[in-house]
């Protein structure tokens, strides 16, 4: 149903939100103060339309740089009385409240969803919707924890050095997906990724189709500091015929150092040399850097990510003491602990993320810029657990504890640090909905929420970082 509809601010899932007739309607790509023609499904709770067209911008609404963002639909209206007609071959209908949209090739991108939103707008909204989270979820009122501001990105555009893809066969070229769509968009740029990422992106999709890969998804990382990147490649299946075309593929591209091949029940597959190594604080070289590779969890905003580590760093102040790191991932925080803490026990499951992890303790302690830093391999929680249980003069004592977990978060974390009975710890999450019921279940556990730092790793999108320093009562 077309509907007209004001849009009075951004909404935490990164839409502009609306109301008619008292229901919330939710429109991307449309902003504060924007008029907007939307397609408004039918119902009476809240909707999510489609974007047909901005009829009056908003004051603060700013021109997106790039050409792929916005209506990703052109609407395809035709008068009552001509009647339904056939376009691109499908049916469109008339201007009686049935009109439909027709997709086009280049537009509606879902890599981002507010490059029409000035740069501080966006962070107020991030900055709330953590707050509302811990409010609504974690029954954190404002208030009664200090709220620090929002650490703002140093880059708003060209941040990323990682991002994930899937091939158009159809252009040969690297694409996302439009939003809430698994249609492509053919990239010619993308105003998210360094200039070294968006120029490998360019020269790995022609590349894939003369050697005749054809992956289901495909993961780059980019190195400044070296100059080269590196692939991830989730194909059908890894064939002696495969790993010979991808070795092709890493001669062909330059700047392309390697590959790690992927293939549902099979060992990954090397091809080249697909470690890198990254800046930890790009511009800051006594920083050191971090090995990664494509198909591990990394930050892809590399100078963000330096104030995302020294925020949870200075809320866990671990100078001289033992700390205890879950989730630690391939290391992004563990180098830094090192060279504050007296020492660190580091717990990740068992893959490839340990072993790079590993491998840069090793040496930074070769060079002298690291503590004692000790890795386990297994489930975080249940390790910790098993840390609180042992007894005698022997045992560990942690003087602090700092967890990271996935996306999904930690449950069980606070039975888990109650056991332990740590002075203090600090949460790193991606998400404000888990984040909010973990630390509510380690208020319940006897810690108090003491402070919470918001950082923006994700400009152009609604994604938000929270860091939070837990107590006990």
């Amino acid at each position: 149903m077309r509907r007209t509809v004001e849009i009075e601010d951004l909404a935490p899932g990164g839409e502009g939100v609306g109301r008619l007739d008292g229901r919330a309607v939710f429109v991307p790509f449309a902003g504060p103060g924007d008029r907007v023609e939307a397609d408004v499904p039918p119902g009476e709770g809240p909707a999510h339309a489609t974007l047909l067209r901005v009829v009056r911008e908003g004051p603060a609404r700013v021109a997106p740089p790039c050409r792929h963002f916005g209506l990703g639909y052109r609407a395809e209206v035709q008068p009552d009385e001509a009647g339904p007609e056939r376009q691109g071959g499908r049916e469109v209908a008339s201007r009686s409240g049935r009109d439909r949209v027709a997709p086009r090739n280049d537009a509606g991108c879902g890599g981002c969803e507010w490059l029409h939103a000035p740069y501080a707008r966006q962070l107020a909204t991030k900055e709330r919707t953590l707050a509302e989270a811990l409010r609504r979820i974690g029954r954190f009122e404002p208030g009664g924890y200090e709220a620090r501001p929002i650490l703002a990105s140093p880059h708003p555009l060209r941040y990323r050095s990682r991002a994930k893809f899937h091939l158009d066969r159809a252009s040969g070229r690297l694409a996302f997906f439009r939003r809430r769509s698994h249609a492509p968009v053919r990239l010619e740029e993308c105003h998210l990724l360094e200039p070294g990422l968006d120029a490998l992106r360019a020269a790995v999709g022609p590349a894939l189709a003369a050697a005749r890969l054809e992956p289901r998804e495909v993961s780059l990382e980019w190195s400044e500091g070296e100059g080269r990147g590196s692939a991830a490649l989730r194909l059908p299946e890894l064939t002696p015929a495969v790993r010979a075309r991808a070795e092709g593929l890493v001669a062909a591209v330059p700047a392309l150092a390697g590959a790690v091949l992927l293939a549902e029940g099979a060992p990954p597959a090397l091809a080249g040399a697909p470690v890198l190594r990254l800046a930890r604080d790009p511009g800051r070289p006594e920083a050191g850097t971090q090995r990664t590779r494509p198909d591990v969890f990394q930050q892809a905003n590399r100078a963000a990510n330096a104030l995302l580590v020294e925020a949870a760093l200075a809320l866990l102040a671990p100078e001289g003491e033992d700390v205890l790191e879950l989730y630690c991932g391939a290391g992004n925080f563990t180098g830094p602990l090192a060279a504050r803490a007296r020492s660190v026990a580091a717990v990740e499951a068992q893959g490839p993320a340990l072993d790079l992890a590993r491998a840069d303790a090793v040496e930074a302690a070769a060079a002298g810029r690291g503590g004692a830093v000790r890795f386990f391999a297994g489930d975080a929680l249940a390790l910790a657990r098993a840390f609180a249980r042992e007894v005698g003069s022997s045992a560990p004592r942690w003087g602090a504890v700092l967890l990271d977990p996935p996306r999904e978060g930690a449950r069980g974390v606070g039975a888990a640090l109650r056991e332990l009975g740590a002075p203090r710890a600090v949460y790193v999450s991606c998400d404000p909905a888990t984040f909010a019921r973990d630390l509510r279940a380690c208020a319940e556990a006897g810690y108090r929420l003491a402070a919470v730092q918001p950082v923006d790793l994700f400009p152009q999108t609604h994604h938000v970082e929270g860091v939070a320093l837990l107590v006990p009562r």
